[in-house]
């Protein structure tokens, strides 16, 4: 009877062993970026209806990316959101608890801690075999990532980034916030934010240049300058990247249809302002609240995104006033608080709104090679 129990004991102790020494080798291989590819379905219809359509991605219907690192810290790319609903909209807010969570493999199986229900989600790890991990959901359903590795230049540096959002047709967040090298913010939130206002604050380099890396590992260079949906009443967010003054590319994103890439950097910066000290902006200076400018002469228009046109706007802020005549080539007009028409008249350099003039000490329109863009106007501008 001893000896069966030894025996028993012994088997217990190399089993658990052998799995402990599999988790340890599982926690090694999985270090490192992986993306969501797909999931199949590996059962075999039978007959035509039950062919099923393909089951949704694990941890959510968004487009998966995580980061495994040491000590098991794991950041999920695409964030975790408390959202509080009430029937008045301007009282319905979004909170974002951020990408950075926990994770553990035991037994084969890898546990991410969900920030929202604070509960650990688990899938079956199968096998990670080279560059591509796969995950057990079920008796026959896989989910497979793939390791993603990313070529950055060095030398792609920018001076600031911008990231606007125009709302929708619901309560989403309507907001701009620059950020430049140096770490300094200014946020305006117009509506259902946190925090409404005019900020300005500050975060380190590092913190920056962490920023900046998220967005070059989408490819800036390569990505198309709009994207949109097929449906509407969504928001549209927008990016702008400048450079010595200069805007080098704008990216609108109608419906979150661009790479996942870009959402994934986009989305902790739209949100930013929740994680750090706003200082309220004293100002007198309405023109910030404005939303999207277009410059007029006679019949043609040219359009900025909103993310350019919070630019301009910080650009004019900053500007020096002065007593200058100019010619006026170009028209901004815009409904001011009391639903009334104004009116700025530039040149491109010098902006006149009422009876103030200001000089953002450039041309943004030739800077910007913005006079090429111009186009004839149609009936619904």
């Amino acid at each position: 009877m001893k000896q069966k129990i030894s025996l028993y004991v012994l088997t217990v102790f190399i089993l658990y062993s052998c799995q402990k020494n599999n988790d340890t080798q599982l926690n090694k291989n999985i270090l490192g970026e992986w993306t969501y590819i797909k999931t199949e379905d590996q059962r075999k219809p039978q007959k035509i209806s039950d062919i099923k359509f393909p089951p949704p991605s694990p941890f959510g219907n968004h487009i998966s990316g995580y980061i495994f690192l040491e000590n098991n810290v794991c950041e999920n790319k695409s964030g975790y959101f408390n959202f509080i609903k009430a029937n008045e909209r301007e009282d319905r807010k979004t909170f974002f608890l951020g990408t950075t969570t926990k994770y553990k493999i035991e037994n084969d199986s890898l546990k991410i801690l969900d920030l929202v229900s604070k509960t650990w989600e688990n899938q079956k790890i199968h096998s990670i075999i080279g560059d591509t991990l796969t995950t057990q959901i079920s008796d026959s359903i896989f989910a497979k990532y793939a390791r993603t590795k990313y070529k950055i230049d060095p030398s792609e540096n920018y001076d600031k980034i911008i990231v606007s959002s125009s709302g929708c047709y619901g309560s989403c967040p309507v907001s701009n916030i620059s950020i430049d090298d140096n770490g300094n913010i200014l946020f305006y939130g117009q509506h259902y934010n946190t925090k409404n206002g005019i900020f300005k604050s500050k975060i380190s380099k590092n913190q920056y240049q962490k920023i900046q890396t998220s967005f070059k590992k989408a490819d800036i260079k390569n990505l198309k300058d709009n994207y949109e949906a097929n449906w509407t009443d969504d928001e549209t967010v927008s990016i702008t990247f400048i450079k010595n003054n200069k805007i080098i590319k704008s990216i609108s994103d109608y419906g979150r249809k661009s790479p996942s890439d870009l959402i994934w950097a986009y989305t902790p910066v739209r949100y930013l302002y929740q994680q750090i000290k706003l200082n309220p902006l004293k100002t007198e200076k309405p023109l910030l609240s404005l939303w999207r400018i277009s410059f007029t002469k006679g019949n043609q228009i040219c359009d900025l995104t909103k993310s350019d046109s919070f630019y301009l706007l910080t650009e004019i802020f900053k500007g020096k006033e002065i007593t200058y005549k100019f010619e006026n080539r170009y028209q901004i007009e815009f409904w001011n608080d009391e639903d009334k028409k104004e009116r700025i008249n530039t040149d491109g350099r010098f902006f006149k709104y009422r009876d103030k003039t200001v000089d953002i000490g450039y041309n943004f329109l030739t800077k910007n090679n913005l006079t090429d863009k111009f186009r004839q106007k149609d009936k619904y501008d």
